[in-house]
């Protein structure tokens, strides 16, 4: 007779199955950062520049409707079909980023190339931009669907492809070129060919037969609850952009490129929640009554995990410099941008209860704040400390967005266990940043210390390291008895 699973290795065990794509991907990350640290930096400014921008324009033509989609698949409106509520959101996306992209191309793009740090000449990059993040809205759709709909297979393909297109092959001709044109074309064609590819397979969900009442009755719930998630998504993508903007504008584009290259390096600490997040989101939506106790303890092991792989960069940043010894001059803003990384990941424990009460305004706002703030810091401190100045802004922002959304989140529906243990691995996380930023020139004190921060952590959560080693050798007797 086979041995019944736990609670704890079953959902484990899910987790990792949506997790497979991620960290396939991981491998598609690491590729791209050998890329990025190989590439001059003043190659490497204006394209990532750009992808960062094709991440904030889609998630403004988007209009939120991927998050209405996610939340309302399995309880359509108005007595719709689960893809006829697809058809509507998708429809109603690309109509909206048709008409902003046309006007924004025809009456604002020099002034926009500007802002985005482009320069006065780029102003042909706006188009473009349009165009890419048109096709990466629609390989978003595609993504969200196959999540939604179980499609494992196509899923981990899609996000596989998605991730390539969005991290690494727009910058593959940046070794015969530095013509961020031909740079953008190359983003454009990879996401185009993955929205053919998979587009064609599902091509019935995207031409659904919706009759006009039925859309009517879809777009009465889903563009109010869309439109109050959007500014959300907007300003969260949009953090890093100001950064990269001010740099680029007022240290010019090699200090741009090593900006760049530092906070992809320190957007490794998503590999743990990327994967997770896509499993998380809906199974809180549809657990949320009965399971509150397993999501706090969730909260924790997420904690352990990005606070301890916080600690284990700092711990060895150094050597990834001594491999990429033209982007050194990263090792001072370093920790600061892993900092803000966290801040944005940490949120995945925090906020739920937002949108389970239906408050979504209040991850608009808390975001808002983060963004205004970050505005006004990089103003205040870019020109005076350049690029550690923009990493000091982003990370202080972000912590301010994560301390609004994360209290008015607890206050609908709680998933912090212990408010003290959750609030001292924070205060230990200040103590690794202040360390690695302050002793980057001390590898062996800079080691020691971190070392020291991390073994506190484990001990501090201890029951939830455990937890994870058991559930860990669970799934490893189930995979050896295969």
């Amino acid at each position: 007779m086979p041995e019944k699973k736990s609670a704890g290795e079953s959902f484990a065990g899910n987790v990792m199955k949506y997790s497979v794509a991620t960290y396939l991907g991981f491998a598609i990350t690491g590729l791209a950062l050998i890329v990025k640290g190989l590439l001059p930096a003043e190659v490497l400014g204006a394209p990532v520049t750009f992808m960062t921008y094709t991440a904030t324009v889609m998630n403004l033509g988007i209009l939120g409707l991927d998050q209405t989609l996610l939340r309302f698949y399995h309880e359509p409106p108005a007595g719709a079909e689960p893809r006829q509520l697809f058809a509507a959101c998708t429809r109603m996306s690309v109509v909206f980023m048709l008409v902003l992209g046309a006007v924004c191309s025809l009456f604002a793009a020099r002034p926009m190339a500007v802002a985005f740090g482009f320069g006065a000449d780029g102003q042909g990059l706006v188009p473009l931009l349009f165009v890419n993040a048109a096709l990466y809205m629609l390989v978003r759709y595609l993504n969200v669907l196959l999540r939604l709909e179980n499609d494992l297979k196509a899923y981990t393909a899609e996000t596989l492809w998605m991730q390539g297109c969005f991290n690494l092959i727009y910058l593959l001709p940046g070794f015969f070129t530095s013509n961020v044109y031909l740079l953008a074309m190359a983003a454009i064609i990879s996401f185009g060919v993955v929205v053919i590819a998979f587009g064609y397979k599902y091509r019935s969900a995207f031409f659904s037969p919706l009759p006009a009442e039925k859309f009517g009755g879809i777009a009465k719930v889903a563009v109010p609850y869309g439109i109050a998630l959007a500014p959300a998504q907007i300003l969260f993508s949009l953090s890093s952009g100001i950064c990269l903007s001010f740099v680029g504008n007022e240290c010019g584009e090699s200090a741009q490129g090593l900006f760049a290259f530092g906070y992809s390096l320190a957007q490794l600490v998503t590999a743990i929640q990327a994967g997770f997040s896509t499993y998380w989101g809906p199974y809180v939506y549809a657990h949320y009554r009965e399971e509150q106790e397993r999501i706090g303890r969730v909260h924790d092991v997420l904690n352990l995990l990005i606070f301890g792989f916080f600690c284990v960069l700092v711990m060895f940043e150094d050597i990834v410099f001594l491999i990429f010894p033209n982007k050194k001059e990263c090792l001072t803003i370093f920790p600061l941008l892993m900092l803000a990384v966290v801040f944005n990941i940490l949120c995945e424990g925090t906020v739920y209860g937002n949108s389970i009460a239906r408050k979504p305004w209040h991850d608009t706002i808390g975001i808002g704040i983060g963004a205004l703030s970050n505005l006004g810091l990089c103003a205040a401190f870019v020109p005076r400390f350049g690029m550690t100045g923009a990493a000091f802004a982003l990370a202080a922002s972000n912590g301010l967005a994560f301390l609004y959304r994360s209290v008015t989140g607890q206050m609908y529906y709680r998933t912090i266990p212990s408010f003290a243990k959750t609030i001292s691995g924070f205060l230990l996380a200040f103590a690794v940043t202040a360390a690695g930023t302050l002793l980057w020139q001390h590898f062996v004190l800079k080691f020691v210390l971190t070392g020291a921060v991390l073994f506190i952590y484990c001990t501090l959560y201890r029951a939830q390291l455990l937890k994870l080693w058991n559930m860990g050798l669970g799934i490893l007797r189930g995979l050896l008895k295969k």
